[in-house]
This record gives structure tokens, C-alpha cells and sequence, in this order.
């Protein structure tokens, strides 16, 4: 088979300055080339917006390092669409692509009875009945993120009293983009983010990501650390039934929790080009790749 394993022409415009191990953040995608390969299979690493593709001559289209749709979103789209109406397979499929683009699917989620962050939509919300919910409560930090957004790029920490104010002003600087309004939750800056990666529909590893002194998010862009962990049996036991009514046949998905009272809820649900250390785990990569031949061969 041949295996495109694509990534991305540019960093994201979030990212300012230079990169130091800038080769290192591509890591992942040489282990899965490597892997193809050891398995007999011809894989490379393919700039997912390169024109002159024919993605017929590819068997298998894996979405990892494309950290730059986020600035080229419609062309992106037009990109998957282009390879799922082609011979190739693409993973993961680009309903799931489509769907997990929009942080409303944080909503879906609550609908399927995964328990997520509280999560509201800034427009149409009573954003004054809200943060009185949120005092009544002791929330005392809330977090704006956009519908559309990656890397916590254009993420806004703000007094959960001063909301409806601080909303205001998102409009005016922000005129075209919707938010969607989380409480700040405590647990991740004493314990940090959980960060449950499954491929081939199975658990491979468990990543701790904390944030950075005096910082909330554990993005390593801002100062974030992360190290494998192991879980513990009840918090293994939550993600994998979190992880089981997610309604899609996923090749790969990145699971990041945080710790509510005694339970794990879901923060974010990452199925589009989260980044998930094999090189630290090593791990994961194996299990991906019989995965997508065995999936590939199933379609056949």
C-alpha cells in the first residue's frame, strides 16, 4: 500500500518567533513513516495542500501534523473532500473531521451522555443570569474559546463576574468569530490536563500536559510540560466509556480530561492533527498502522 501521512507547508499564524526543535515537532510522523515501512508498505510525508497531488495513487491518507488549516479552513475541507471522493482512504473519516472542526460538538457530547465542561455558546446566551450561575457555584475564572480555533490561540481567561462586559469586547475584536464560554477549571493547574490517546479504537497511552506557573493552558506553545503517566484503574475505566460512544470509526483520537470533583469530564476531543507523543510513550504507532491496513483491507 502507499500511505500519505499529511502535515502541514507553514506553522499556524498563532505561532510567533522562531522554533528551536522545529524538526522535533514532526517526530510522530517519521515513527509512523518508519513504521509503514517496517511493515512493508511505501508511506511518506505529504504537505496536505501541495496541488500536485493525485491522491488515486495513495491507498491511505492519515491527517497528522496539519497545524495550519486552521488559517486555510475552507481550503482544507475542499482538500478531504477531494481524497474521500478519490480511491484513497482517509483517515480519520471527514465527517468526524468536520463535526470535532467545531467546538459545538463539546454540546453533542453533553447530549450523549459524556460528561463534559460546562460549555455555552457567548451569543444567544443570558451571559448575566450565567455569571451569576457561575458565583453562586464559586466559579471564579471563566475561559472564552472560539467555535473554530486550535493551539489555544485567541483563548481568553476573564473574572467569571465581568462576563457579560468582557463579551462585549470579544465582539468588537473578534467581529466575525463565535465563542463558547467553559468555567476555569481549578484541577488543571494542580493537576493538569489527562490526555487519553486511542488508536485502533483501542487505549495506547496516557499523557499528563500541566501548564506553565501562572499560566492555565498546557499547550507547550505557552510554557506547558507533558510526560506520560499511568492511569489509574477508575479514571481508565471513564475515558474508555467516554471513548466507546463517540458515534465514529476513528483510526486515532485524543482524549483530554479534566478532574471534576471524583469524575473525568471532557475539556476538549481531539480527532483532526493533535499531536500524541509516540516518541515518549513509544508506543501507538504499531497499533495505528495495523489498524489503518486492517481497515483498509476490511473496505476492499
Amino acid at each position: 500500500m502507499r500511505v500519505a501521512i499529511l502535515r502541514c507547508e507553514n506553522l499556524p499564524a498563532f505561532v510567533e518567533g522562531d522554533i528551536a526543535d522545529y524538526d522535533e515537532l514532526f517526530e510522530d510522523d517519521r515513527l509512523l513513516v518508519n513504521n509503514f515501512e517496517l511493515s512493508g508498505h511505501k508511506a511518506s510525508s505529504i504537505i496536505w495542500s501541495d496541488p500536485s497531488i493525485d491522491w488515486n495513487e495513495y491507498d491511505i491518507a492519515i491527517i497528522r501534523s496539519t497545524w495550519d488549516y486552521i488559517d486555510r479552513y475552507e481550503e482544507f475541507f475542499n482538500v478531504l473532500s477531494g481524497i474521500e471522493n478519490s480511491s484513497c482512504k482517509l483517515f480519520n473519516p471527514l465527517k468526524a473531521i468536520r463535526w470535532n472542526s467545531d467546538k459545538h460538538y463539546l454540546l453533542d457530547l453533553e447530549k450523549w451522555g459524556i460528561p463534559v465542561v460546562p460549555t455555552f455558546k457567548a451569543a444567544g446566551s443570558d451571559l448575566k443570569d450565567l455569571q451569576d450561575s457561575f458565583a453562586e457555584k464559586g466559579l471564579l475564572d471563566a475561559v472564552f474559546k472560539p467555535a473554530i480555533g486550535t493551539g489555544g490561540a485567541d483563548v481568553y481567561r476573564i473574572n467569571s463576574k465581568s462576563l457579560a462586559g468582557e463579551y462585549e469586547k470579544l465582539k468588537i475584536k473578534h467581529p466575525h468569530r463565535e465563542f463558547m464560554i467553559q468555567p476555569l477549571i481549578d484541577s488543571v493547574i494542580w493537576e493538569g490536563e489527562l490526555s487519553y490517546v486511542y488508536t485502533g479504537g483501542e487505549f495506547s497511552h496516557l499523557l499528563l500536559k500541566k501548564p506553565a506557573a501562572h499560566d492555565y493552558r498546557t499547550n507547550v506553545v505557552y510554557g506547558g510540560s507533558i510526560e506520560t503517566a499511568k492511569p489509574q484503574e477508575d479514571d481508565l475505566l471513564q475515558a474508555n466509556n467516554i471513548f466507546a460512544k463517540i458515534p465514529y470509526d476513528l483510526l486515532y483520537a485524543r482524549l483530554d480530561l479534566v478532574r471534576i470533583g471524583h469524575k473525568l469530564a471532557v475539556m476538549e476531543l481531539e480527532l483532526i492533527e493533535p499531536v500524541l507523543y509516540f516518541e515518549l510513550a513509544g508506543k501507538g504507532f504499531e497499533q495505528m498502522v495495523s489498524a489503518a491496513i486492517s481497515k483498509v483491507k476490511e473496505s476492499d
